[in-house]
């Protein structure tokens, strides 16, 4: 449409009546360039706001990002220290490992060697309990020797104390038994009368080295000097005198004898009746070890014989020698020793038990 020309206008319509219209457009206008402005404004506001929402949601996310990269950097040395913490763990888990290893073979091992310590105790505890049984058989087997061959109750009384001692040492309940049997044998030789068989030997081997000593009345004994019967001085006659009394002194000498058969033993049958002597009593020492009394006594016997009729009975080695002899000759030497085979039996009655 086309605007109408204002002249016409202006022609058709009075004039006051024309200024109205004028009035109402510019009333009209006034609204829209008011709404203009408002939106103007709002718009200008929002842009504004926009503008300060973006820079503020920019530096947000800015500051929002260098938190992000500064807790990334953190996370990342986080994990590289968990990392270096995580193959420090592997190695300390391998020299973990590796020692574990190392302490289980050792630990097996050494409960390897505590088998076999345990087994090398129990065989020496056996060894050690048959070594005792050994030991104290030894010793009550050299009792019965001393007391079967040479009557020794001293030797096997000490023998048997011996082995009972050992026996308390053990301080076994096995042993009960044959300390028992000990005790009873013990008992037994203490009740057997003591003799003193190697004193008595001692004393016959030194009658024996003696012999040699022995004065025979064969042999010429030395004349004691006579005494001076004149003091220098004196006459030669008185001096004559008591030369020839001196020389008749030393030639002749009177002893009264109850036999002749003894000055007529020459020096080769006075050696002979010595190893006589010898002899006889080594067989006496003989019977004395072998406690026989009978035959002791009848060695002694002819010893006694023989020395009280060829040696000199005034020489105190004479007296001294019949003395001893009679001693050994009076002493008792013949005993029944009692058996121990009893304990002998005991002792290998437990070592078949432990067997």
């Amino acid at each position: 449409m086309t605007e109408p020309d204002r002249t016409d206008l202006d022609l058709a319509s009075p004039a006051p009546p024309a200024a109205a219209p004028q009035a109402a457009s510019a009333a009209r206008v006034e609204p829209q360039r008011a709404s203009l402005f408002a939106l103007w404004a709002v718009a200008v506001i929002a842009l504004g706001v926009a503008l300060f929402t973006f820079f503020t949601r920019g530096q947000e996310v800015q500051r929002v990002a260098e938190v992000s990269a500064q807790r990334m950097a953190e996370a990342q040395a986080a994990a590289k220290e968990a990392q270096a913490a995580a193959r420090a763990a592997q190695d300390n888990t391998r020299d973990a490992l590796a020692k574990l290893s190392v302490l289980e073979t050792r630990l097996a091992e050494s409960q390897n060697q505590q088998v076999a310590l345990e087994r090398l105790y129990e065989e020496l505890s056996r060894n050690r309990d048959e070594f005792v049984l050994i030991e104290v058989e030894r010793m009550v087997e050299l009792a019965a020797q001393q007391l079967q061959v040479a009557g020794n109750i001293t030797g096997a009384l000490a023998a048997l104390q011996t082995a009972d001692a050992r026996l308390a040492r053990a301080d076994k309940p096995q042993y009960g038994n044959i300390r028992k049997v000990l005790a009873r044998d013990i008992e037994r030789l203490k009740a057997q009368p003591a003799t003193d068989l190697t004193g008595l030997a001692i004393r016959l081997d030194a009658l024996s080295e003696q012999v040699e000593q022995l004065p025979l009345l064969s042999e010429p004994r030395p004349v004691p000097e006579a005494k001076k019967a004149v003091e220098p001085g004196s006459s030669w006659w008185d001096r004559f005198s008591a030369d020839v009394t001196r020389e008749f002194t030393e030639l002749v000498s009177i002893r009264k004898l109850s036999g002749n058969e003894v000055l007529l033993m020459t020096p080769d049958q006075a050696r002979l009746y010595r190893d006589t002597l010898r002899l006889k009593l080594a067989n006496a020492r003989l019977a004395l070890m072998a406690r026989n009394q009978q035959l002791l006594r009848s060695d002694l016997a002819r010893i006694d014989v023989a020395v009280s009729r060829s040696a000199d009975p005034r020489s105190k080695l004479t007296q001294s020698f019949l003395t001893s002899l009679r001693t050994v000759g009076s002493a008792t030497v013949a005993i029944e020793p009692p058996s121990l085979n009893e304990t002998l039996s005991a002792i290998a009655n437990v070592r078949a038990a432990r067997n």
